[in-house]
């Protein structure tokens, strides 16, 4: 049996290192919590519901393709404030995979990520004075619309977009929170 020079010996076991960090992070990816079922929320590694709305904290946010800096961008977010939706996160609790109003999923670092106080309009939305249909209306908001979240209440939320206040149905928004908002 021949014995391998020292240099070679020490190359052949950082190789090996390499390999299993490489093959750590990507067992890091796959044991992500992971809810497929909207209706049903879970507790994710966070101790925070899974799933729920947040928002982007600064005004450009990296979307990648798996839980690493090490990977591909997928999207460059250019808006601070958007609402997405934490779809799950990983087990190390750094990285939370999730969906924005367009349906794409992408992983983002928990620390470009904040408390959630807006929602994006879904189609015209009518303000009204109340929570109610027969209200008086006060505005016409676009779709896409990114709107500040006052309160929501069953129902029907209030919002504040484009310097109109009112009340439009929380159907009609991408954002608003599964659970009430107090």
């Amino acid at each position: 049996m021949r014995r391998v020079p020292h240099r070679l010996g020490w190359s052949l076991a950082l190789l090996g290192t390499i390999f299993a960090v490489s093959s750590l992070s990507q067992a890091t990816a796959a044991e992500a919590l992971t809810v497929t079922n909207e209706a049903s929320t879970r507790i994710g590694f966070s101790g925070l519901p899974v799933p729920r709305f947040v928002a982007l904290k600064k005004e450009k946010v990296y979307g990648r393709i798996g839980p690493s800096l090490d990977v591909d961008v997928a999207v460059v977010y250019r808006r601070q404030g958007l609402p997405v939706k934490v779809v799950a996160e990983t087990k190390d609790n750094s990285w939370r995979k999730v969906e924005d109003h367009t349906g794409r999923q992408v992983w983002i670092h928990h620390s470009m990520l904040m408390e959630n106080k807006s929602a994006i309009v879904r189609d015209n939305g009518v303000l009204f004075s109340k929570p109610d249909r027969s209200a008086l209306p006060r505005a016409r908001l676009e779709p896409g619309v990114v709107a500040k979240l006052e309160k929501c209440e069953a129902n029907w939320c209030q919002i504040k977009a484009a310097g109109f206040r009112g009340w439009t149905s929380r159907e009609n928004l991408w954002g608003s929170p599964l659970s009430e908002l107090k």
